[in-house]
């Protein structure tokens, strides 16, 4: 299936807050964290291991697209990092993070 009822695209500005060394104030003020918060449908402190629970949220899963470089890597341990702490059932969840892999292509002339 295609299009906006099934697939949503989020692009973070820079790079996640490490929310292991953030206050909780400085988590719940976090522009970028709100909106993905929000966009997914996830709450702070829900329990999201039952099915009912699930089927709450927007997306059935959250793909991390990034580049192949030492940033992109730490983006995405960024995005696993934030998910980790107030979600474990979701980072336990078999295909709930997903990772999309981006070729890295060498290019020469002739």
């Amino acid at each position: 299936m295609v299009g906006r009822d099934h697939y949503g695209v989020f692009p973070l500005k820079g790079k996640l807050l490490n929310v292991r060394d953030a206050s909780n104030s400085m988590i719940l003020n976090n522009q970028e964290i709100q909106n993905l918060m929000k966009i997914v449908g996830l709450q702070l402190g829900k329990d999201y291991s039952n099915p009912e629970s699930l089927a709450a949220l927007r997306y059935g899963c959250v793909m991390i697209m990034a580049d192949q470089d030492h940033d992109g890597s730490h983006i995405k341990g960024l995005v696993i990092n934030f998910f980790e702490p107030f979600w474990p059932s979701l980072v336990a969840k078999a295909g709930f993070l997903k990772e999309f892999v981006t070729p890295i292509v060498k290019v020469s002339k002739k």
